[in-house]
């Protein structure tokens, strides 16, 4: 720390050979007037940002279909009450928030109609055939062959 009287006392940061004064209100005023850097996203340049920005703005495709199917013998009160579920997510809503809302209407608490749901249905995960490349078809194969 340099002193020339208590007005103008500062410090020299190693790294950079830049001064601060020591008061905190000086030093924030000193750190809050340089320059900041661009936020990461604008050092990869304008091309980058307009292809970033424009994939986001495309819907989302999954490569996964998602199969739901009802345990034999579930309950037609457990069927409606996830047929209603559904819809409301189709709709627009949240998950969590469907189950809620349809919930409410059933009567029920969310946490006893999540568990009725969850006990009444099962599902399976299955990879769509279309959005498989010749690729990765041609790799699925080779590595089959050699089992």
């Amino acid at each position: 720390m340099i002193s020339h009287g208590t007005e103008s006392e500062y410090w020299v940061e190693p790294s950079t050979l830049r001064t601060y004064p020591t008061s905190y209100q000086a030093y924030r005023r000193a750190r809050e007037a340089q320059e900041k850097p661009p936020p990461r996203h604008c050092t990869l340049g304008a091309e980058t940002d307009r292809h970033v920005w424009r994939h986001w703005q495309r819907p989302a495709v999954s490569e996964v279909d998602v199969v739901l199917s009802f345990h034999q013998g579930a309950p037609p009160r457990v069927q409606r009450l996830v047929s209603e579920v559904l819809r409301a997510i189709r709709r627009g809503h949240p998950a969590g928030e469907a189950i809620r809302h349809v919930a409410r209407r059933f009567g029920l608490r969310h946490t006893r109609a999540r568990a009725f749901i969850k006990a009444g249905i099962t599902f399976e995960m299955r990879m769509r055939h279309d959005s498989m490349r010749p690729l990765e078809v041609a790799s699925l194969s080779s590595t089959d062959t050699h089992r």
